[in-house]
């Protein structure tokens, strides 16, 4: 490489990490601003006041408030299967993997610091859909993957589908919860259990 191929090579890099970080900071902000007041409350210009940016650098990265709050929603999903990968590796059998799956779902509705972020991003999520579907499926479709892996161990198992479904069980009380159901952490973990593994074949 030459000495100008290089020092494009570097103005490039420092392009892209100057990015970055402004998008990190744009994301950090929004989230910041979305759980003090919703969404229908939140604006780019309390973002940028928030982040110490201008209008024009977030025009530069998001084409619209909705954009922005679709990418906040992606960095939880992505830090929510981060967590979820690594409680599958450490289980002991694939049924306790399983367990865990459902125990970081449910904790998303019934931790209360997990469940008032949660709460904000899937009134978010529910109008998101209609705009942005296929960035939306594939922000579900993380949070299922690692479960489907799973379910690879279980003859009886239809993966995929099974992990659907077991998702979608384990979401509707999620929301539940999220609208104010006195059910319990307990009794909804049974729940989730007692439709779930006996279609895995598991007693």
């Amino acid at each position: 490489m030459s000495v100008s191929e290089r020092a494009a090579a570097r103005a490039v890099e420092a392009q892209n990490a100057r990015a970055t970080a402004e998008v990190r900071a744009l994301i950090d902000a929004g989230l910041t601003v979305l759980r003090r007041q919703g969404a229908a409350g939140m604006t780019v210009a309390e973002v940028l006041t928030e982040a110490g940016m201008s209008t024009r650098a977030f025009y530069r990265h998001f084409r619209s408030k909705d954009e922005l709050v679709l990418a906040i929603y992606e960095q939880e999903t992505e830090r929510t299967t981060a967590r979820l990968r690594a409680r599958l590796a450490a289980a002991p059998t694939p049924r306790a993997a399983v367990e865990a799956w459902i125990d970081e779902n449910l904790a998303l509705g019934f931790e209360a610091r997990r469940a008032r972020r949660t709460a904000v991003l899937a009134h978010e999520g529910t109008r998101l859909q209609v705009d942005f579907p296929v960035e939306f499926a594939a922000i579900v479709a993380a949070t299922i993957s690692p479960l489907a892996e799973m379910l690879t161990a279980f003859p009886d198992a239809d993966p995929w589908r099974d992990a659907w479904s077991i998702h979608a069980v384990t979401w509707a009380l999620v929301q539940d919860k999220l609208r104010g159901s006195p059910v319990s952490l307990a009794d909804a973990r049974a729940h989730v259990l007692r439709f779930c593994l006996p279609a895995l074949g598991t007693p």
